[in-house]
């Protein structure tokens, strides 16, 4: 018997020491610890701030008051990703973070130059930045040695050679750039710093023919935009290296036509699908930008073919899926080539008719609110165009302004103070149209182009389009 609980005393040990063990490599392991020490700083207050992509901007969340050796600290680790340190509105540093460990360091702003202890990643991100400044410098050097020879004026057969010789300089720093990358990435396998850097490698440029031909060289560089970019890792969503990357694609893409753009997109988007994370955030940013009623540069065919694939992707949230259901049922409505969509109308004359009832060899439906005044704005705006007054006086044109809102008293306002009389002007007065969404009139003003036969020819067309379809066609 003594024997027995002497063996269950000695387990009984163990097994707390045991538990007690893990406690402490638990607790050691979360949160977080971050000393910073300054010198010959003058500040008010201390900033640490973290990415917020829905905002695309730092967001501050510590504040404290300013002292040249301070720590700051909690039992809750940090999100991966990048954060910035200020003092004031003033940048001091930046740091790392990849995983719920290694969380304690210190970062050191002395003497102009930082230095940082206890982290692996914010040391070799920290030697990363400076190196990569000095391949900046280097190109920098090039290029202003370069514009210096040019400023010389000499004869095309020289400057062809510098010229040569320059761009064999410049490949010669980018190919150590990329190299120097490559291996910085190799020995940071698995940490977000590998993933930031993989990111920003340089897509090789394309053959120089493709510089004198905007199209050409668009189109290659936007192709291969995303060549080295890491889509499975979800931490880069708390760095500005999404944003960056995903504006600087859209940059290229806007020139480009849309049958030259779709399928660059739609590769792009099919690559993130890696993670569905990283494949709603470049849908969501490239549908702010060209698909958003709103949006500046809003481009239909290609929302089209983005709705499209988004609807094919298995295992899309069903929110999502019901909205961009919606999306695509309305904006294919009445594309160019289709048949357009007919409707009842009270005109102003007191008659009522159909869309198909209106003989013209051309016809504007010119969709508004007489008081909104963006629409106030396009219609003096048509009434200027002198094309489109002569198509009008030659029995070509015919612009019907239509009201498909339930206000009769303002119609009738509208034709009794503001209504251009060599216009057609009509009211859906059954409201079909806004009702049964016969039309995407979301944003108005929207004018369609329509031939004699009621086919589509041109839909949501600007003012000045309007004008060059009018010269070309008429």
């Amino acid at each position: 018997m003594k024997k027995e609980s002497t063996y269950f005393k000695t387990r009984t040990f163990l097994f707390i020491l045991f538990f007690s063990a893990i406690i402490f490599i638990s607790n050691a392991q979360s949160g977080y610890q971050i000393r910073i020490k300054t010198e010959n700083i003058q500040a008010d207050s201390l900033f640490v701030k973290s990415y917020n992509i829905k905002n695309k901007k730092f967001i501050k969340f510590i504040s404290l008051k300013f002292e040249n050796d301070i720590t700051i600290k909690d039992k809750t680790p940090l999100d991966a990703g990048i954060y910035i340190i200020e003092a004031d509105s003033v940048f001091l540093s930046e740091f790392l973070i990849s995983d719920t460990k290694n969380q304690k360091f210190t970062i050191s702003i002395l003497n102009d130059d930082i230095t940082i202890e206890g982290s692996k990643e914010n040391i070799a991100n920290r030697a990363y930045t400076k190196q990569m400044m000095e391949f900046d410098q280097q190109q920098r050097a090039l290029t202003v040695e370069f514009q210096q020879m040019k400023q010389k004026e000499l004869p095309n057969s020289m400057m062809q050679v510098y010229v040569d010789t320059f761009m064999v300089k410049l490949a010669h720093i980018n190919a150590e750039k990329k190299l120097y990358q490559e291996k910085v990435i190799s020995e940071n396998k698995g940490v977000l710093l590998a993933s930031i850097i993989q990111c920003s490698i340089e897509t090789p440029p394309p053959p120089q023919a493709y510089y004198r031909d905007k199209v050409k060289y668009l189109t290659y560089v936007s192709e291969h935009h995303f060549d080295y970019f890491t889509w499975d890792d979800e931490r880069l969503l708390n760095t500005p290296v999404l944003y960056n990357s995903f504006r600087t694609f859209a940059q290229q893409i806007l020139p480009l036509d849309s049958k030259v753009t779709i399928p660059i997109v739609l590769k792009a988007l099919n690559e993130s699908k890696k993670t569905s994370k990283l494949y709603y955030a470049l849908f969501d940013f490239l549908e702010q930008e060209f698909g958003n009623v709103k949006a500046l540069y809003r481009d239909e065919q290609l929302y089209i073919a983005m709705l499209k694939d988004i609807l094919n992707t298995p295992n899309v949230e069903e929110t999502r899926r019901l909205r961009y259901e919606y999306e695509l049922n309305l904006i294919t409505k009445n594309q160019p080539g289709e048949q357009a969509t007919d409707f009842n109308i009270l005109l102003s004359t007191g008659d009522t008719t159909t869309l198909y009832a209106i003989d013209a060899e051309v016809l504007l439906i010119y969709f508004q609110n007489p008081d909104c005044p963006t629409c106030v704005e396009y219609r003096e705006k048509m009434k200027n165009i002198e094309a489109l007054y002569r198509a009008i006086a030659s029995g070509r044109v015919k612009v019907l302004t239509l009201y498909f809102e339930p206000n009769e008293e303002l119609w009738r306002n509208y034709l009794a103070k503001s209504a251009y009389k060599n216009w057609m002007h009509g009211w859906n007065y059954d409201l079909q149209i806004s009702e049964k969404h016969l039309y995407d009139v979301r944003i108005i003003p929207t004018v369609i182009v329509l031939d004699k036969n009621k086919k589509v020819i041109e839909k949501d067309i600007f003012p000045n389009e309007l004008e060059e379809w009018i010269k070309r066609n008429l």
